[in-house]
């Protein structure tokens, strides 16, 4: 039989065992409710979810830089997010410690002329040419800049060539070529630069929708706006809905379209010629990840507005028209500020005269 001694010797061990494992319990609630509350910031700053690589492919960004990429894409959301990842391989490969014969430091290769004038504190410590979220920051922000130097002046090559060349050279000798400069300039280095990152970006480009495909191609020329069509939109409006819906995997319903007047930004919104893509969840604001979607939404439209005879496109509070084909910030017609207005989707106009 167990002696008493043994039960009591027992019964006291099981009940230290209990005992330890309570205390562990706690200590890892704990240690969760944290971590809950300290997601998503560092040095006192938000960041952005990793979700928002879902455009790029894998490899692309190495992963313990990803979180600061992530944050950098939202200082330029209209910025391709692989484009941005071939920028920074092309620049530095990755290396934080980097430094050019001229001088230029970083992950984003930025001469301390520059960094002083353009540097962006992605993380509350102060702006540091060799901090990599720093420099991620910075870098996106740049290029958003030199986009607005560069865009809708009528230079020679699409805007994500010229923001490259601008990068590397300078918006002035964009501006000097009115576009990108010739392989005779600088020994082609501003040339093979450009080419080098687009064809880079293209291969770390990833369908913003895995599986889906673009049901159609876009019209060489905009379809006849009137009669209406079987949705009861015009033409253009109907099939600019279907493909919208068929590359990106999103679903804009007829009732999107509602008639709408109105005057803003010498576009005319006409009955049935008005679409709201909703990205997201309609009434909140999206995430980074559904405003990098959103910007490929938007930008394809803009890509492809004279076979869609798209007019206008908003979004993010930005908008773009064929009348003056260049992103500048929106705003009421009335003068009014914008709150969730045009941040949960992308407005996009057409013609109804093409």
């Amino acid at each position: 039989m167990v002696s008493r001694r043994a039960l009591w010797w027992f019964t006291g061990a099981v009940a230290a065992v209990l005992g330890a494992v309570v205390v562990v319990a706690v200590v890892l609630v704990a240690a969760v409710v944290v971590v809950a509350v300290t997601a998503g910031r560092e040095g006192g700053r938000l960041q952005a979810p990793a979700s928002s690589s879902v455009a790029v492919a894998d490899g692309a960004v190495p992963a313990r830089y990803r979180q600061a990429f992530d944050y950098a894409l939202t200082r330029c959301p209209q910025l391709p997010a692989p484009v941005l990842a071939a920028q920074i391989t092309q620049e530095s490969g990755w290396r934080p410690d980097a430094v050019s014969p001229a001088g230029a430091r970083g992950l984003g290769q930025f001469m301390p002329a520059t960094w002083a004038e353009h540097g962006v504190d992605a993380d509350g410590g102060g702006a540091v040419i060799t901090d990599p979220a720093d420099s991620l920051a910075s870098a996106a922000a740049y290029d958003c800049w030199l986009l607005d130097q560069v865009s809708g002046r009528g230079y020679d090559g699409d805007p994500v060539s010229l923001m490259l060349a601008a990068y590397n050279a300078g918006p002035g000798a964009v501006a000097r070529h009115r576009g990108v400069p010739p392989p005779s300039f600088a020994r082609g280095e501003t040339h093979g630069y450009v080419r080098a990152i687009t064809a880079m970006a293209a291969r770390y480009t990833v369908p913003a929708a895995p599986g889906l495909v673009v049901a159609g191609s876009v019209p060489d020329r905009p379809l006849p706006a009137w009669p209406l069509g079987a949705d009861g939109l015009a033409p253009n409006a109907e099939f600019g809905r279907r493909w919208v819906d068929a590359t990106f995997g999103t679903r804009t319903p007829v009732s999107a379209c509602a008639a709408t007047t109105g005057h803003v930004e010498g576009s005319y919104h006409h009955t049935g010629h008005a679409c709201d893509v909703t990205i997201g969840e309609l009434g909140r604001v999206p995430d980074a990840a559904e405003v990098q979607l959103g910007w490929a939404v938007a930008q394809a439209l803009v890509d492809n507005h004279e076979g869609l005879g798209v007019e206008e496109v908003i979004w993010q509070r930005q908008v773009w028209t064929a009348a003056r084909p260049t992103w500048r910030p929106y705003t009421h017609p009335d003068g009014s500020s914008v709150t969730l207005d045009h941040l949960d989707h992308v407005h996009v106009s057409f013609d109804r005269d093409r």
